[in-house]
């Protein structure tokens, strides 16, 4: 039996975490014990409940703040992972990389990269701040056994700065709604093609961009459904014609997804969106910003066209010509065949398949 404990700030619904509860629920439990660390206050009690309910070891510390961390100050931690003789520890995020690197067991240490450091920092703490963060974040790197980058797109980055670095994508168990929507609830013709996007309103989110564009360039069927609340809303309140809905936080997006055609992001830096990933489940095409990871995902398949990429800092193909193209193409948008590619090249199943080679892997290697 192969002891493996999970590390995170908290336990909720966002990217990582839901990259974790996949890993989890698909490992097969007949070869592994798993726990899950959580560092900090914020853990979603019903999920935490669900994964006491199936049998996964929960560990909430107690004592550590995020500048205690920072400052070497982790001593909770460090006992417990002594104290549990884990075999593996899988850490996702700065802070839990940090820890892990300095504990002091022979316990084998897996790293997921959710992001591109080197533009979300930037984005998250200032440019100061920022490259004090990359720095201690890169020398934590160096420190562990295995490096995985949640997209090629992140690999491709940290693979200048990193050795052994590989990549599994960030993959999802496909999306039910839990209830239904109309379009005729939210005044939307039936015939209309209706894009949508789910996340943050935020700038890191360029959900501005977004909406400016969309508003300028739509044509008379043309719909945009915003799901979300953030800093930005009001700035995106003022600038909405009757095509765009803001729709506020929606914790069942997938019912949004169902009514809808095409996914729309113009995200100024993402390490493989979950939401785009769920989008794909529900059979939808992409309208995304032309960064590493959009475009990754775009062109991941030729035989089966996806979407389209445009451009949000004036180099490249601009909103209007990639709209432009997406409507030339709306036809090849198949529904049945999006969802058929992410439930066999981006699934929760594929992703886990990948972490536990990678696991056994190593673990044989250090036999």
């Amino acid at each position: 039996m192969i002891k493996i404990g999970f590390v995170i700030n908290y336990i909720t619904n966002n990217g990582p975490s839901n990259v974790i509860l996949d890993i989890i629920r698909n490992l097969d439990k007949e070869q592994y014990s798993v726990s899950l660390i959580t560092l900090f206050k914020g853990n979603d009690e019903r999920i935490v409940a669900d994964l006491r309910n199936n049998g996964v070891q929960i560990f909430t510390c107690k004592t550590l703040s995020r500048a205690k961390c920072l400052l070497g100050q982790d001593r909770e931690f460090q006992e417990l992972v002594k104290r549990e003789g884990f075999d593996i520890i899988h850490s996702h995020g700065f802070i839990p990389d940090i820890l892990c690197s300095r504990i002091k067991t022979s316990v084998r240490k897996v790293t997921t990269l959710h992001n591109n450091m080197f533009e979300d920092y930037v984005q998250t703490y200032g440019k100061v701040k920022a490259k004090i963060f990359i720095k201690m974040h890169i020398d934590a790197l160096k420190k562990m056994d295995c490096r995985v980058g949640c997209s090629k797109s992140v690999y491709q980055v940290m693979r200048k700065y990193l050795k052994n670095v590989i990549f599994i994508r960030n993959g999802i168990k496909p999306k039910i709604a839990k209830h239904t929507v109309t379009r005729k609830e939210l005044d939307i013709p039936e015939d209309a093609v209706v894009f949508v996007f789910s996340g943050g309103l935020s700038f890191g989110k360029n959900v501005q961009f977004l909406t400016q564009n969309f508003v300028q360039y739509h044509n008379k069927d043309e719909y945009l459904l915003l799901l979300g609340d953030g800093p930005e809303r009001e700035a995106c309140e003022q600038m909405v014609d009757d095509h765009v809905k803001l729709l506020g936080f929606q914790d069942d997006p997938a019912a949004y997804y169902n009514i809808s055609n095409i996914y729309a992001s113009a995200s100024r830096s993402e390490g493989f969106s979950i939401s785009v990933l769920e989008a794909l489940s529900c059979g939808l095409g992409l309208f995304l910003s032309d960064i590493p990871s959009h475009r990754e995902v775009v062109g991941m398949w030729e035989d089966l066209y996806l979407g389209e990429n445009f451009s949000i800092q004036n180099d490249g193909r601009s909103f209007n010509t990639a709209m432009g193209e997406l409507r030339k193409n709306f036809n090849r948008v198949d529904k049945e065949a999006i969802k058929d590619f992410q439930l066999k090249k981006l699934s929760d199943k594929a992703m886990t398949a990948k972490y536990d080679k990678e696991y056994n892997k190593f673990l044989k290697a250090g036999d």
